[in-house]
C-alpha cells in the first residue's frame, strides 16, 4: 500500500489511476470493463485477485461511478454506475440477459496504477492494487437508448446482502413468477396456472391485484343478479354492478361494490383469443380492458389498434395473469378453493396446502 501511495505522489506517467470493473453474471461467468485510459480505448489486462496467474482482459467502455464518498454516520452510501451501450458492447456481453436481470448481481471495483497492469514495468504477482470494493446492483434507476444507470448497494447493506446466496428483501417475493419451469427461480406455480383438486382441474388465473380471472361463459352460466342495496350478501355471492362482476368477500348489507371496498373483489372475465375476435381497450381504466387466454397465458388488451397475436413482443397486449408478489398472491394460487357452485376462486383458502416459503424467509408463521 505504501508503494502505491508513493507512486501516486510522484505523479509520473506510470502512476495514472486505472479503474477496473468486474460484473459477476454467475458464480462462474464474469464480464470485465474499464472506462478507458484518457484517449486510449484499448483493452487492458490485469491479474486476477484470487488467482494471480490468471490474466483478465478489461474491455474499454464509457463507465462512470458516482457517490463513493464514505461517511461514518448515517446509512451506507448508495453509489450509481452509468454504463454506455456504445455499439451494443455492453448488452452483447450479457449473454441474453436484460438490464433488469442484473438486479442482485455483484459488481467489483478494482483500483490500481497504469504501471501495474500486465505488460507494464510494475506488473507483479500478486497484483498491486488498492483495496477492492464490492457492490450489489439494487435497481435500474434510469434506462435510455444509449446508457443504463444502476443504483448500487454496499455488500454490507442488508437490503442487498446475500445469505448465503439469497438477496434479503422486504415484504415482496423475490422469486420469478412461474420461474421453476423456465430455470429462472424457485416459484413452482405451473406455467399454465392449473391446479388439481380431487379429480377436477381448475385454471387459477389472477391479476396483479389478486382479482380472479374467470372464463366468461362460466360467469354467464352463474347468472348473477344485479347488486341491490336492500339485499344482504354472503361470502362468494356473485353480482353484477356497473357492467362488472363482483364477488362478495364478507357478510354485508348496503355495501356497494367498488375497488376501495374490502367487502368486494372484482372478477375479470376472459375469452379464448381469436384473430377475428373483437377486443376492447379502455384508456381511462385499463384494468377494464379485454382479457384473453392464449397459449395457456392470460393477456390484457393494451392498445386500441387492430388485433394481433398476443406475445411479450406485442405492443397490443400485456400479461394479464401477473403475481402481486405478496403472501396474499401466493395464497390465492397455491391455496386455491373453487366456489361451491362455480369455477371462480372462493374467498376461502385451503390452509393445509403449504406455500413455497423460501420466497418469504421467516414468514411461515403467517400461513
Amino acid at each position: 500500500m505504501s508503494e502505491l501511495i508513493q507512486a501516486v505522489q510522484l505523479q509520473d506517467p506510470g502512476s495514472a489511476l486505472v479503474e477496473l470493473f468486474e460484473l459477476k453474471i454467475t458464480s462462474a461467468v464474469s464480464v470485465y470493463f474499464h472506462p478507458g485510459l484518457e484517449e486510449d480505448l484499448s483493452t487492458v489486462s490485469f491479474r486476477d485477485k484470487e488467482d494471480p496467474y490468471t490474466v483478465r482482459d478489461y474491455v474499454a467502455l464509457p463507465i462512470e461511478i458516482e457517490g463513493l464518498e464514505k461517511n461514518g454516520e448515517g446509512p451506507s452510501p448508495r453509489p450509481t454506475i452509468t454504463i454506455a451501450n456504445v455499439l451494443a458492447t455492453f448488452s452483447s456481453s450479457l449473454g441474453g440477459l436484460s438490464n433488469d436481470d442484473l438486479v442482485g448481481k455483484t459488481i467489483v471495483r478494482r483500483l490500481t496504477l497504469k504501471k501495474y497492469l500486465v505488460g507494464e514495468i510494475g506488473d507483479a504477482s500478486p497484483p498491486v492494487e488498492f483495496p477492492t470494493e464490492k457492490f450489489i446492483i439494487d435497481r435500474v434507476s434510469e434506462e435510455t437508448k444509449t446508457a443504463v444507470t444502476f443504483e448500487l448497494a454496499s455488500s454490507f447493506d442488508l437490503e442487498g446482502v446475500q445469505i448465503p446466496s439469497r438477496t434479503v428483501v422486504g415484504k415482496y417475493c423475490s422469486w420469478f413468477y412461474q420461474g421453476a419451469s423456465t430455470g429462472k427461480g424457485g416459484c413452482n406455480w405451473k406455467s399454465d396456472s392449473t391446479i388439481r383438486i380431487g379429480t377436477t382441474e381448475y385454471k387459477a388465473y389472477f391479476t396483479i391485484d389478486d382479482e380472479p380471472i374467470v372464463l366468461e361463459s362460466d360467469l354467464v352460466s352463474a347468472a348473477p343478479d344485479p347488486w341491490s342495496n336492500s339485499t344482504t350478501y354472503s361470502p362468494d355471492t356473485l353480482v353484477l354492478h356497473n357492467d362488472l362482476y363482483w364477488r362478495c368477500n364478507y357478510n354485508n348489507l348496503n355495501s356497494e361494490p367498488s375497488y376501495s371496498s374490502l367487502n368486494w373483489t372484482t372478477i375479470r372475465p376472459y375469452t379464448v383469443w381469436s384473430l377475428s375476435g373483437s377486443y376492447t381497450y379502455t384508456n381511462s381504466t385499463p384494468e377494464n380492458s379485454s382479457y384473453v387466454e392464449y397459449n395457456d397465458t392470460i393477456w390484457k388488451k393494451a392498445s386500441s389498434n387492430t388485433n394481433e397475436e398476443p406475445s411479450n413482443s406485442s405492443r397490443l397486449w400485456v400479461r394479464g395473469d401477473v403475481c402481486g408478489k405478496l403472501l396474499t398472491s401466493c395464497k390465492s394460487r397455491f391455496q386455491f378453493v373453487p366456489d361451491s357452485t362455480s369455477s371462480f376462486a372462493s374467498i376461502e383458502k385451503n390452509t393445509s396446502k403449504v406455500l413455497p416459503f423460501g420466497a418469504f424467509p421467516g414468514s411461515e408463521k403467517f400461513r
